[in-house]
């Protein structure tokens, strides 16, 4: 009968995709941690977060962490050290002009054991792009990005501005990569106020109850707020799901990074204004994300 019973068990994880939390990291008393590590399958390019997604993948007061546009050398760091200090863990996907700028953060988050994502090269709105061009940005990003890792990582890819376009839906389909919405919105994009981003969250997950959470590594802001966000969280009983893949994406190294167009070039002179231009840019254009 045990051993009818382990079968039955590892079938529904089979199914589900759910497994348990990792046994080997050991956290402290009262941490928010993580309740729950989801290895979701990306065969056929499904989607997570609202509309297109699932709405019961999460269940209720489960919580998914997202950071988008980084790694930034100001900001991802700390970052990092809040979502440590509660041992909990996050999906960053990263634009792949910052993963070359600061590859050391991109395996500083691997190496914590955080999901890796994408989110193109250079934050383009795709719908304005021809196809060859959005693969260009899709693909070489995810080349750097596990260059920078030195690991495979997983199949994710988040549009920038959530703007997504059939044919490049279809195309990530093709590709295995799970595509990603978001629930709620910290609108950390908007706001440069650290309480307002939590107030914004908290807000969300009580109207919805549960969600996949948007904030940006980019703003000190979203710094500033991450702390006192895994406090509340822990301290209105939210549980922490970790996203991971069960399957790994074969990169095309074929395609390059695109070249910058000249208005978007960053002088030679001043190399070190280079990251934040590009937070700057992405900042005024952004709408979501």
């Amino acid at each position: 009968m045990r051993i009818m019973l382990a079968s039955l068990c590892v079938a529904c994880t089979l199914v589900t995709g759910v497994s348990r939390p990792n046994a080997q990291e050991t956290c402290a008393p009262n941490t928010l941690g993580v309740a729950r590590v989801a290895e979701v399958d990306t065969t056929g390019g499904p989607w997570f977060g609202m509309p297109h997604g699932d709405p019961d993948f999460l269940a209720p007061g489960e919580v998914v962490l997202t950071f988008d546009d980084g790694p930034h050398p100001r900001y991802t760091r700390p970052i990092l050290a809040a979502l440590a200090a509660q041992c909990t863990k996050a999906t960053f996907f990263v634009v792949g002009e910052m993963v070359a700028e600061h590859p050391g953060i991109v395996k500083e988050m691997a190496d914590q054991g955080h999901t890796l994502g994408t989110h193109t090269w250079t934050h383009p709105n795709l719908r304005r792009l021809p196809d060859d061009k959005a693969q260009a940005q899709i693909e070489s990003t995810f080349t750097a990005a596990e260059k920078a890792a030195g690991k495979p990582i997983a199949p994710f890819f988040r549009y920038p501005f959530l703007s997504d376009r059939d044919s490049i839906v279809t195309y990530l389909k093709s590709r295995n990569i799970g595509q990603f919405a978001i629930d709620i919105d910290s609108f950390d994009w908007r706001t440069r106020d650290a309480r307002s981003i939590v107030h914004r969250v908290m807000s969300g997950l009580e109207r919805r109850g549960r969600g996949i959470v948007l904030m940006h590594d980019i703003h000190a802001s979203t710094m500033r707020a991450v702390p006192e966000l895994l406090a509340q969280l822990k301290a209105k009983g939210y549980r922490i799901v970790h996203m991971r893949s069960r399957t790994t994406l074969q990169v095309l190294v074929e395609f390059q990074p695109p070249v910058k167009d000249a208005k978007h070039t960053v002088s030679k002179a001043n190399p070190a204004t280079t990251t934040r231009q590009r937070v700057r840019h992405r900042t005024v254009r952004a709408r979501a994300s």
